[in-house]
């Protein structure tokens, strides 16, 4: 195809400014796909951090203790998809923790799960850092590393609790979780559901039912079978979790939109560059007409050194962009993970994000390609041959 030849003259001819060209697309692909991969990461990262200690589904009673609990657990671990349940009652209090220099106290959210179902659905046994989770009476328990951290504690330490009924218990540090979730590493003390249950006088009932699946994408359909099987009220992540998710949403659609400009600008890169390239191939552009190439012929011309840039700086973005993103999940960068309490930076590339760059630059590419090339395409034989 010969219109394809003399665009291939024409970029070689100009080697610079291909180049130039070419790294300018390069670098708006590497910038949104290397912010979209750490971005990506950052976000599945915080929701397995949070889903560590909070379930997919809440099971509860419309605000009322849930009574034989074990014969709903049972139903809904029945339920396909279901992973486990974790009966739970929760109560706010005041953690006091006598240091050498005065008294610590803090609110604290209690925890009061069933340990094996905790270990078996949770995991929460792989997340004790310190210690261990085997209690041996109810008033042994685990805590968060923040807080452990904070208080200057010791594993064996007593702290006291106390409710906001005013009532007191003593228990003893026997292990320390860490979610990976700072919040709740500070806010959170998990104690045997036993002792809740005594703290707010609720007798062998829980608050809520824990729920966790196997595909989290399956907790609307589930929370649904589950409000049929037992007649309680269910609330899924999507609905906890509904400021956050939308938060993350716009903060993703803001970065894309900035980081966008920067290809725009690359297109308009093209632009100059193939107008300046119309503007000193007049006279060539003139004999070629008169040699027989129509309007059309020219056009692609113009239109294939423009996608022909384009099109490289894509592919060697997307190569350097690889480059990057790999070694960002396989070094550690202590500069970047010290900050923001990472041993790596988490980097997740989804393909159809990909797709959507490559195609939204090759549009902007052939855009900025087409204004020039019908510049050129116009020219008339006699205009082009008597251009200075």
């Amino acid at each position: 195809m010969i219109e394809f030849f003399i665009a291939k003259k024409h970029i070689f001819e100009r080697k610079r400014q291909s180049v130039v060209a070419m790294f300018g697309v390069a670098i708006g692909i590497i910038v949104l796909v290397v912010s979209l991969g750490i971005s990506n990461g950052l976000d599945r990262s915080m929701m397995e951090s949070i889903f560590s200690m909070t379930s997919h589904i809440i099971v509860t009673k419309n605000g009322k203790s849930i009574e034989n609990y074990r014969e709903f657990q049972s139903k809904v671990e029945k339920i396909r998809g279901v992973k486990g349940v974790v009966p739970q009652s929760s109560e706010q209090g005041i953690l006091k923790y006598n240091q050498i220099h005065g008294s610590y106290v803090t609110g604290v959210k209690i925890n009061g799960l069933d340990f094996d179902d905790a270990k078996k659905t949770m995991d929460l046994d792989e997340k004790v850092i310190y210690g261990t989770m085997d209690a041996k009476t109810p008033t042994e328990f685990i805590i968060g590393k923040k807080l452990f951290d904070d208080l200057g504690a010791e594993l064996g330490d007593e702290v006291t609790i106390v409710t906001p009924k005013n009532i007191q218990i003593t228990l003893t540090i026997i292990g320390v979780y860490q979610s990976g979730y700072e919040e709740y590493d500070k806010t959170i003390i998990i104690v045997p559901l036993r002792v809740v249950q005594i703290l707010t006088y609720g007798g062998d009932s829980v608050t809520d039912l824990e729920v966790f699946l196997d595909d989290i994408y399956s907790a609307d359909k589930t929370a649904l079978q589950i409000r049929e099987e037992t007649g309680l009220s269910t609330s899924t992540w999507k609905d906890l979790n509904r400021n956050l998710l939308a938060s993350l949403s716009l903060q993703k659609s803001g970065m894309i939109m900035v980081f966008s400009l920067i290809v725009i600008i690359a297109g308009f890169l093209i632009w100059v560059i193939l107008s300046m390239s119309v503007k000193e191939k007049i006279k060539d552009i003139g004999i070629m007409r008169s040699m027989g190439f129509s309007s059309k012929n020219i056009m692609r011309i113009f239109i294939i050194e423009g996608l022909f840039l384009g099109v490289a700086g894509i592919v060697i973005g997307l190569m350097i962009s690889g480059v990057i993103l790999w070694y960002l999940k396989n070094y550690n960068i202590n500069e970047i993970t010290s900050i923001y309490n990472l041993n790596k930076i988490p980097v997740e590339i989804k393909f159809k994000e990909v797709l959507l760059i490559i195609g939204a630059n090759v549009i902007i590419v052939f855009l900025s390609s087409i204004f020039p090339a019908y510049r050129g395409a116009k020219l008339e034989v006699v205009e082009a041959l008597n251009h200075d």
